[in-house]
């Protein structure tokens, strides 16, 4: 009976001290991704992060998001258009990596240079 209650009492004191990393757990998280080419890396850069923010911002507006979120860097996958996946010797090293954004690129089958942003967003 004794060991019962220790149990229980262990029990409670391990639930009343769990709040605080429950409630971090329950943030929700995404990723989004978002693609561009272009002539030159910065452009293409430039323009990827521009299709990551697009996607973030619609997919707020298209679930009533209104609270602020946190958008974090996260490495993608790359999406390429004309190729079924890319070798290594295509990326054009170094990565663009941002505290919103991580940015990866290659070279382009049409386009000289296309890169793929990345980024998790938790609210």
């Amino acid at each position: 009976m004794r060991a019962y209650l220790k149990l229980a009492i262990l029990g409670t004191l391990a639930c009343g001290l769990l709040p605080q990393p429950l409630a971090a757990a329950a943030d929700r998280c995404l990723v989004f991704s978002g693609t561009a080419d272009a002539l030159g890396k910065q452009k293409a850069v430039d323009d990827s992060r521009i299709s990551l923010q697009g996607a973030i911002a619609k997919w707020k507006i298209d679930n009533h998001v209104a609270d602020p979120v946190s958008v974090i860097a996260d490495k993608p996958a790359p999406h390429p258009y004309w190729r079924s996946a890319i070798s290594p010797d295509l990326f054009l090293a170094p990565d663009v990596i941002t505290d919103s954004a991580y940015t990866v690129c290659w070279k382009g089958v049409v386009s000289p240079v296309v890169c793929t942003s990345g980024a998790k967003v938790c609210w």
